[in-house]
């Protein structure tokens, strides 16, 4: 990454300016929001399930916690917050289809009926300042242009004493599904 030219940052494998990256994340989600949690099962073989369990025992949600789901897209994360026993939810997505997708999926849960769904970007989040317990990202992160800006606005609508956790990917180490993973990821 310190290689990059100046108003640059990555997409995939590829360098693209920091000006194209947000309309070609848009697109790709717009292209996969349909079947983007049939691909996450694909693509991982399921274990994305295992990983967002283990980011919500790690959190021990409680009642009285408010959380921010970033890049939360169909509302995976916000589900399990709330399933066990957490308190109010934002989801915040830059795809509005995902944010459709995600009200239609959870429409009949109980438990869903008092999550916000917003759209918005992670670098200019519609959060009030210190307003949130917990912010999560779970595989959001790597399609922020800038992710030092990102962490700022984490930081400001973190309530003293909030807390910050992300999933995310490094580097893809099974080999014979890398095809199958930048196919669905660079497209």
């Amino acid at each position: 990454m310190a290689n990059l030219k100046q108003g640059f940052t990555h997409f995939g494998f590829k360098e693209v300016s920091k000006s194209q990256k947000g309309q070609l994340v848009r697109n790709v989600f717009d292209s996969v929001a349909n079947r983007y949690d049939l691909m996450n099962d694909l693509m991982s073989l399921g274990v994305h399930r295992l990983w967002k369990d283990a980011l919500i025992d790690w959190l021990n949600p409680q009642k009285e916690q408010t959380l921010l789901d970033v890049a939360g897209g169909t509302g995976d994360i916000t589900n399990r917050f709330k399933k066990r026993g957490g308190g109010r939810a934002i989801v915040c997505d830059i795809n509005q289809q995902m944010l459709i997708n995600g009200q239609k999926k959870f429409s009949n849960s109980s438990l869903m009926k008092d999550t916000i769904w917003i759209c918005g970007d992670a670098e200019k989040l519609p959060i009030d300042d210190k307003s949130v317990d917990v912010y999560t990202v779970a595989f959001g992160l790597r399609n922020v242009t800038n992710i030092q800006v990102a962490l700022e606005e984490a930081h400001r609508v973190l309530r003293p004493g909030g807390r910050f956790l992300c999933l995310e990917f490094s580097d893809f180490s099974v080999r014979v599904l890398k095809p199958l993973y930048e196919a669905y990821s660079f497209k």
